[in-house]
């Protein structure tokens, strides 16, 4: 609903309220009030129903045009003073009621009354007009926020393709050097990994999503690390409908592969579990020597959940394992 429809709706609505307000002393001094009572309520009613085509006119023409309040008020004067001068007391008023009063304050009553009406319906028009502004304001400030939000997300996601994709084809040349079969197998399934993964525009997955995508991961691991180590998932179902961010779990994955050294004999355990609204991917501690980290994976990750959960992810190393716990949002 535009202001102004808003402004009409409540100058109908407290017009007849305002009369009666006005009107309501009348039965303390008139014999046989309820005639009375009933034309001054309906010239009230009309007259106050003219005050808010006035204030209403006058304000959208002012205030459009950066009028102070104290020049809209000194304007709205000089018209009420033009309007009283101009129309006859006799015309909106019983003469009999006021047969007992002068002429002079009869005029003080109707000039105090227009005035009062007037300056009730300013109040109600100024209140209006500044719950309005205010509600613009904070609606342009969320679109903002919503904007830049937007804008700093999509820059975050776009970081994690290419700090994957450098890391898998680092592999595949470390593997073509080393074992030939091996790194074709590899990038045969990392083909089929990107195919489903790499274009995705969501800024958040179900767990259920995300799992899956963490397992064709896993797969495409088994071919460079094969019984190197071992994945579990420890995960409640009813939490597999819940969200979190896109390739979360597969970067903690990366950073336990990239970060750890290990074998057959001595394999990396990856454990993927929930807790309450929680989901934690733990794994053995065995820091590779040699590996400069740059964080990048973890802060992306950080800085991604803040947005989409209000909540920083939970790191702990204890010297023998590492996890990370984020939570998890509803969909």
């Amino acid at each position: 609903m535009k202001i102004t429809q808003q402004l009409i709706f409540r100058g109908l609505l407290t017009s007849p309220i305002i009369a009666i307000l006005v009107c309501s002393p009348i039965y303390l001094v008139v014999e046989n009030p309820q005639r009375t009572f009933l034309e001054l309520w309906l010239v009230f009613t009309l007259g106050t129903m003219f005050c808010w085509g006035l204030q209403i006119l006058l304000f959208s023409f002012l205030k459009k045009r950066n009028f102070k309040n104290w020049q809209y008020l000194m304007i709205l004067l000089t018209v009420i003073i033009v309007i009283l001068y101009f129309t006859n007391p006799s015309a909106t008023m019983r003469q009999d009621f006021f047969k007992s009063s002068s002429i002079k304050t009869f005029l003080l009553f109707r000039s105090v009354l227009t005035l009062s009406i007037n300056f009730i319906i300013y109040l109600i028009i100024d209140l209006v007009y500044t719950n309005e502004n205010k509600v613009q304001v904070i609606k342009e400030n969320a679109a903002l926020k919503y904007s830049n939000l937007e804008s700093n997300y999509k820059l975050l996601k776009d970081q994690i393709n290419p700090h994957f994709l450098f890391n898998a084809l680092n592999i595949s040349k470390s593997l073509i050097k080393t074992n030939p079969q091996r790194a074709e197998k590899y990038v045969i399934k990392l083909s089929e990994f990107l195919r489903g993964s790499i274009n995705n525009q969501q800024k958040s997955i179900t767990l259920k999503k995300e799992l899956e995508n963490c397992q064709q991961y896993i797969d495409l691991q088994k071919v460079r690390f094969e019984d190197a180590f071992t994945f579990t998932v420890d995960v409640d179902e009813r939490t597999l409908r819940r969200e979190l961010p896109f390739y979360a779990l597969i970067t903690l994955a990366e950073n336990a592969f990239k970060h750890n050294s290990f074998s057959v004999d001595e394999p990396l355990n990856i454990l993927i579990k929930t807790k309450d609204d929680y989901v934690m991917v733990k794994n053995s501690l065995k820091i590779k020597k040699g590996v400069i980290s740059t964080h990048t994976g973890l802060s992306n990750l950080s800085q991604r959940s803040l947005m989409l959960s209000n909540e920083d992810i939970d790191i702990e190393n204890d010297g023998q394992h590492f996890s990370v716990k984020l939570k998890l949002i509803d969909s």
